[in-house]
């Protein structure tokens, strides 16, 4: 049997990398451009389930490749991500031939997911990936301490039935790993889990994301195209930041809630399917209700069973939990031998978190490429974790200080030449990409070092 074949066109190595194993880890044999010409001579000679492209590259760009790739290949799906998803540039991508289009930082599950719904091949099919999501789902669930344990008795009672649910929470808390808890412990863990970020999409796609849509039924509706809701078949569909949709959507929502059947844009034929329906928001539901923002009944039909998850500040009892997961994840992603430091996980705990569950987890996976193996030492932390206030200005404690005292400046500046000196060494002396890593313009990074060099 041919292998399936994906192309990937990104002129960034380090995210093509990360692009390349997402495909791969979605059973895809993966080619690879820098450039978007490049791109388009391997689409005029090959023969690719997907394309997979950024936007903004040097020469030809995203959209010309996805337009001309387009004409050359009418029922290619065409994945295009770019930095910045104005609703013009959407609206753009979409008439040129993009079937979906995601803004970065993509995070790596909703690509995949993204990755596998163009594919039409549901989350399942992808080897045992599913049992290594539900063995977690069950420690993650059972070892919550404190608040979150109280939280974690409540999942595992509607885990049981087929209700709807609404997650609350800051953003980035964590509630779509809450979602997926609940969904790998209930009766539906077999089928697929389809999240959904409605904040994310353009009003004018939301419709034929969630419901579909059928060939013609607009410019570079090429070919029929399931939505969210019917590929959530016999599973789970996760509808994140709901607060954000517009009345006239909220109606249409409403009623596919209550029957559970649908038209897709451009067709007068009902699609049904059997899905069930956890929703999350980091608004205040009840506030937009009575500011006429947000139906009433939308909000009561949602609403059945309401989880409010505590900010990542407030229970610093999980941070290790969550770094041992991290740390397990991105090991077998990347391939790297990485171990935790429990001193690591005190300092960890001493930062207020204003990002929450996903600034953990990207800084667990910066800090895991740039150790590689070995245990995790604070050099690998960004600069941010030992400010004093604790975080964007959460109250924290203060570092330890030796009896001795310390020459502050002096620590300081060994703590920035550690981090230079790492970075560039692990990216070659790259500079672009060691600012990257660094999160810092580059042209700061080389003013720096030319500060340093005339301090030598």
């Amino acid at each position: 049997m041919a292998a399936v074949q994906a192309l990937v066109v990104e002129d960034d190595s380090e995210v093509r990398q990360i692009f390349r194993e997402v495909c791969s880890s979605c059973d895809l044999e993966v080619h690879e451009a820098s450039r978007g010409d490049e791109g388009l001579r391997l689409v005029e000679g090959g023969d690719y389930s997907l394309l997979l492209s950024d936007y903004m590259m040097p020469g030809m760009d995203g959209l010309e490749l996805v337009g001309r790739a387009r004409q050359l290949h009418p029922q290619l799906p065409i994945l295009l991500v770019t930095g910045y998803a104005t609703t013009e540039r959407v609206v753009g991508a979409m008439q040129a031939g993009a079937n979906c289009v995601l803004e970065k930082p993509i995070e790596v599950p909703r690509l995949a997911d993204t990755i596998r719904n163009l594919l039409g091949k549901p989350e399942t099919t992808a080897g045992d990936r599913p049992r290594r999501r539900k063995r977690f789902g069950h420690r993650f669930v059972s070892s919550f301490q404190g608040r979150m344990g109280q939280l974690a008795d409540l999942m595992e009672k509607v885990a049981r039935t087929d209700c709807t649910v609404l997650i609350r929470g800051e953003s980035g808390t964590g509630k779509e790993l809450v979602a997926r808890a609940i969904h790998e412990q209930s009766n539906r863990a077999r089928g697929p889990f389809v999240p959904v970020n409605c904040g994310a999409i353009p009003e004018s796609l939301l419709e034929s994301e969630l419901f579909g849509h059928a060939r013609g039924a607009f410019s570079g509706a090429y070919r029929d195209r399931p939505g969210r809701f019917a590929l959530a078949d016999g599973g789970t569909i996760f509808l994140d930041e709901v607060g954000e949709m517009s009345a006239a959507f909220q109606v249409k929502l409403l009623r596919v809630l209550q029957e559970h059947c649908f038209e897709p844009v451009g067709s007068t034929r009902q699609v049904c399917s059997d899905f069930r329906v956890i929703a999350a928001t980091h608004r205040d539901l009840t506030k937009l209700v009575a500011e006429g923002a947000f139906r009433e009944d939308l909000y009561y039909r949602l609403n059945v069973m309401e989880l409010n998850i505590p900010p990542l500040r407030q229970r610093r009892e999980d941070i290790g939990l969550l770094v041992e997961y991290f740390v397990g994840r991105f090991n077998e992603r990347h391939g790297l031998a990485v171990e935790i430091d429990e001193s690591l996980l005190k300092l960890l705990g001493r930062y207020g978190w204003p990002g929450n569950v996903r600034e953990l987890e990207n800084l667990i996976e910066r800090a895991c490429i740039l150790r590689g193996g070995g245990r995790m030492h604070s050099s690998d932390l960004p600069p941010r974790i030992f400010s004093s206030d604790g975080g964007a200005g959460v109250p924290g404690p203060d570092l330890e200080l030796p009896e001795e005292g310390i020459d502050f400046y002096a620590a300081l500046e060994k703590f920035e030449n550690n981090l230079i000196r790492q970075a560039l060494e692990r990216c070659q002396g790259n500079k672009n990409r060691a600012a990257a890593l660094l999160s810092m313009n580059r042209t700061t990074l080389v003013e720096k070092l030319k500060k340093k060099k005339k301090m030598a």
